[in-house]
């Protein structure tokens, strides 16, 4: 359906942070329109593993540990929310979490981090020795000295959950439009709408919510959104025995049993330009990893390898906030490889921002563009 009349905002993009903002302001009354080139969560969105881990990874402890767990607070009360809204199962779901150990380095950095994840609140973690990391999880490798073990991490499903997050702006009144934006319309340093291939559209604000794309978008507004695309890839693998108990990691790999009956195994990070397309150089040293850590898993069956394009931003730190030097123009952007769990905080703090002028999320502050500007 296309909209005749002006509208409030418009968000560029169509996965889950275009998405999540567009209903967290539709639920406010405003009138929104989606504008997405290809289709909803039809990249790193609707193809992320989903996991839901503030305990460590990019800016945890510092500045993000707040941040994070924040997000995964309010994934437990947002998943009913929008299935109401949508009909959408998002499948959100607590999982247990290893973080295996192979040497004594890797027991010692487990158990430093261990110190300060163990006062988290909401959390229970503790070090295991071999036979009870084999307790917790049977398959894992029984060469493995140890393990960092977490309970209260999570995970999702998330293309249903971009799903549910669209189905359900929809429900409050947002309109999608699969066109492609060329710039922006601007008038005395306010932005005014967006100029598209078929001709353009006005809005009261405008939200860049284009992932990798971010640098092509920092063109349309003349200022530094050092985001470039990390490619990742996974593969999906079937049992035919009970599924895992608890995730695996390890150096940056994980598996696990999804709601779908397959384990998920990952990922890469590769500096591939654009490059969507899946390789077996990943694919064997997924398969390799996943090995690793369960030896057990090498008679799983590969049923499907998938890859995408997350947005890494040049500090590591998801970029979100009001573009500089622009009045009623937003970005958020740069999520990396927790863009997911991220997704809850970086939305809400974008609505806020752009309904109240503030946000009471934990950390946004530290997430503002203008600190790539000098700002």
């Amino acid at each position: 359906m296309v909209a005749t009349d002006r509208r409030d905002v418009i968000v560029v993009g169509g996965g889950i942070i275009g998405c999540l903002t567009a209903y967290l302001l539709a639920r406010e009354g405003l009138k929104v329109t989606i504008i997405e080139a290809d289709s909803v969560g039809s990249h790193a969105s609707g193809f992320a593993f989903g996991g839901l881990g503030p305990l460590e990874g990019a800016g945890i402890p510092d500045p993000l540990l707040g941040f994070s767990v924040w997000c995964l607070e309010r994934h437990a009360s947002l998943a009913p929310e929008l299935e109401e809204a949508s009909g959408v199962d998002t499948q959100f779901h607590l999982r247990d979490r290893l973080i295996l150990a192979f040497d004594d380095s890797e027991v010692r950095r487990a158990k430093e981090e261990i110190k300060w994840q163990k006062d988290i609140k909401g959390f229970h973690v503790e070090w295991l020795d071999q036979p009870d990391v084999l307790k917790v999880e049977p398959r894992t490798n029984p060469e493995c000295l140890g393990a960092s073990y977490a309970q209260g991490t999570g995970a999702i499903e998330a293309y249903r959950y971009n799903l549910a997050a669209a189905q359900a702006a929809e429900k409050f009144g947002a309109e999608f439009l699969l066109r492609r934006v060329t710039g922006l319309l601007s008038q005395g340093g306010r932005c005014t709408g967006v100029t598209l291939e078929t001709g353009q559209l006005e809005a009261g604000a405008v939200v860049l919510a284009v992932g990798p794309w971010s640098q092509q978008a920092a063109g349309w507004c003349g200022v530094k959104l050092p985001v470039s695309p990390l490619k990742g890839q996974v593969v999906r693998l079937q049992l035919t025995t009970d599924p895992m108990r608890a995730s695996l990691n390890y150096d940056g790999s994980y598996a696990a049993s999804k709601p779908d009956g397959l384990i998920w195994a990952g990922t890469t990070e590769e500096d591939a330009g654009f490059d969507e397309n899946i390789t077996t150089q990943a694919r064997d040293k997924i398969l390799g990893d996943l090995l690793k850590m369960a030896p057990s898993l090498a008679d799983a069956e590969l049923v499907q390898q998938t890859a995408c394009l997350r947005p890494i931003s040049a500090d590591g730190l998801p970029i979100v906030g009001k573009v500089p030097g622009w009045e009623n123009l937003y970005v958020g952007t740069g999520s990396g490889r927790k863009g997911i769990l991220w997704s809850t905080g970086m939305c809400h703090g974008l609505a806020d921002l752009m309904v109240k002028g503030s946000t009471e999320v934990p950390g946004v502050d530290a997430l503002d563009p203008a600190r790539f500007s000098g700002g």
